[in-house]
């Protein structure tokens, strides 16, 4: 069965007041409490430190943290709905299968990093050539998913069902928006003409995935962003 969290609303603010308001770091602070450091960010600034949220919120969080620990197969309902202390019947009402609890909180993860990527593409500063387009975005694109924890959950391998991989919209999508910068590169002659541009962007998407879920394991953000810098030049010039 999925891990039940031991924290009650009184602990995560403890936490955060420990990790954010003290002596004692966050990495510290979580280090004693056998979470992940980013987990102490998102109880900084999420509703569970404060007044309980809408009921849905809560369960699409609760599934979100309960994801970092456990897979598809392992997650129930009624662990989601002990994680947020909700009533069972209460999660049943919002959420009447796995399958769409699940979907909501990819769906969220995803609607919230499309609108951090958005808005860093429209205060960034971009270059006039396609190929440093696609540095940039993956740039940006990277940045943002760093700053977003919860979008883990489209990065790591989940035992999702195949039937059920809501997650796979967003990898779909962002296959698309490369290839079409691909093919920009091509038409403005940086890369070769025969160049599969259609294979090159899944190969782009697989890189930065791994590189993300590198990240959401523990490797530094600031490491992955150096690599993020280089993945273009997977594909050679013409």
């Amino acid at each position: 069965m999925a891990r039940v969290s031991r924290f009650t609303l009184a602990d995560r603010q403890e936490a955060v007041a420990r990790a954010f308001g003290g002596s004692e770091s966050p990495a510290t602070v979580a280090t004693a409490l056998g979470i992940h450091t980013t987990t102490l960010y998102r109880w900084a600034g999420s509703s569970a430190t404060d007044e309980p949220g809408p009921a849905a919120a809560r369960l699409i969080e609760a599934t979100q943290e309960l994801l970092r620990d456990a897979d598809y197969a392992d997650i129930t309902i009624e662990s989601v709905a002990l994680r947020c202390g909700l009533a069972p019947r209460t999660a049943f009402h919002h959420f009447p299968t796995k399958r769409e609890l699940f979907q909501a909180a990819v769906d969220d993860a995803a609607t919230v990093l499309i609108a951090r990527i958005h808005e860093k593409s429209a205060a960034a500063t971009w270059p006039e050539t396609p190929l440093e387009q696609l540095q940039t975005f993956l740039r940006i694109a990277a940045a943002s998913i760093y700053d977003t924890p919860r979008t883990h959950v489209l990065f790591r391998n989940l035992g999702v069902p195949r039937s059920e991989g809501s997650a796979e919209r967003w990898h779909d999508s962002f296959v698309d928006a490369i290839a079409q910068l691909l093919r920009s590169a091509v038409e403005a002659g940086q890369i070769c003409s025969d160049t599969d541009v259609f294979a090159a962007a899944h190969l782009i998407t697989g890189t930065m995935r791994g590189i993300h879920s590198a990240v959401f394991e523990g490797v530094d953000a600031d490491t992955a962003l150096g690599l993020v810098e280089r993945v273009h030049l997977l594909i050679p010039p013409r």
